[in-house]
């Protein structure tokens, strides 16, 4: 039995100061949008995701996430909204680089409405702890996250991670 764990860090899944428009189509959506990022769906058992932004406390971030098992291309499968809310937690160091970044707040809970077969769980959600959303990847070959509001936010930067 191998019980290495393997893990990529955090990188930057999407920066936005403002919301995507025009918004995707889950009935009409059958491409990869430019904006996805491949993942090394080999060797994920899940992934994660975490928001650091530019806001006020209680500021919000509405986050459509997609995902597909074609490396090259779609049908992409709606996976989730989620709506981060900022809190408490400050953000000091860019979490991919470890550098000092312009980020003021962590997001320290989230909603979410999934749409995925198997769970999607917002760890540490209300806690005044940077919550992290964490779900099964089931061989996905790329996701993409769709930024579909921002209230008393200026930027958001949501940072993906996978484990194997």
């Amino acid at each position: 039995m191998n019980n290495h764990r393997t893990n990529s860090g955090w990188q930057v899944l999407r920066s936005v100061d403002a919301v995507d428009n025009p918004v995707l189509n889950a009935n009409t959506f059958d491409n990869k949008p430019s904006f996805a990022k491949n993942i090394n769906s080999a060797a994920i058992r899940g992934l994660e995701l975490i928001l650091a932004a530019i806001g006020d406390e209680n500021g919000t971030v509405g986050v459509r996430l997609w995902g597909g098992r074609n490396p090259h291309s779609g049908p992409a499968q709606l996976i989730a909204d989620i709506t981060f809310t900022l809190g408490t937690m400050t953000c000091n160091k860019d979490p991919q680089t470890q550098e000092e970044t312009t980020l003021t707040r962590y997001a320290d809970s989230a909603a979410i409405t999934s749409y995925w077969p198997t769970g999607i769980k917002a760890i540490n959600s209300g806690n005044n702890l940077m919550t992290t959303i964490s779900f099964d990847g089931l061989d996905i070959a790329w996701i993409a996250a769709e930024v579909i509001s921002l209230t008393n936010v200026t930027r958001a930067d949501l940072f993906f991670g996978y484990f194997g």
